[in-house]
């Protein structure tokens, strides 16, 4: 066996709580970014959230902000924050970094199943707010333990082990 196969790491797909840990640890971080993109918006445009043209104008800049904060991390291999603690990692069907056209597609699939639950929510009956887990759950199911947006995009989500921070030698006495 050549050594280079003997070496290559296993990939292992991210388990459901290993994804939720990283949601829930992405919402914390993502809170602060979203807070401080969306004050500077008001506070450039004096918006206060009445409806209206200016609304829309918020709407799509808020959706901007994360689109790039996402396709940012997710392409070439990059990681979130919560990512790397958490060790997960997005890869493409060929096992290979996601490409910035992949990852903005992922994002895409993201945010529609999202919107269409909330829309569905609104217009046809309010228990329908609860599909917004559909397609996390998808997870549980799926042989690769992918995410309803994953098979979507064509993505995966594996876990990474992470590396053990150096130890630090002792301060001499």
């Amino acid at each position: 066996m050549s050594d280079s196969l003997a070496t290559a790491p296993t990939i292992v797909a991210a388990d459901p709580w290993r994804r939720l840990l990283g949601a829930t640890y992405e919402c914390v971080l993502l809170f602060g970014v979203i807070w401080f993109a969306d004050y500077t918006f008001s506070a450039v445009t004096r918006f206060q959230g009445e409806p209206g043209l200016l609304r829309h104008a918020f709407q799509a800049f808020t959706t901007l902000v994360l689109a790039v904060y996402f396709v940012g991390f997710w392409a070439h291999g990059r990681r979130t924050l919560p990512m790397k603690t958490v060790g997960l990692q997005l890869l493409d069907a060929n096992d290979r970094p996601l490409s910035t056209a992949r990852a903005l597609g992922r994002f895409a699939a993201a945010l529609g199943s999202i919107v269409l639950v909330l829309g569905l929510g609104h217009e046809v009956h309010p228990l329908l707010y609860l599909a917004i887990f559909l397609p996390y759950a998808w997870c549980f199911f799926d042989a690769d333990r992918r995410a309803l947006y994953d098979v979507v995009a064509g993505t995966r989500l594996v876990h990474l082990p992470v590396a053990p921070a150096p130890r630090r030698k002792p301060l001499r006495q």
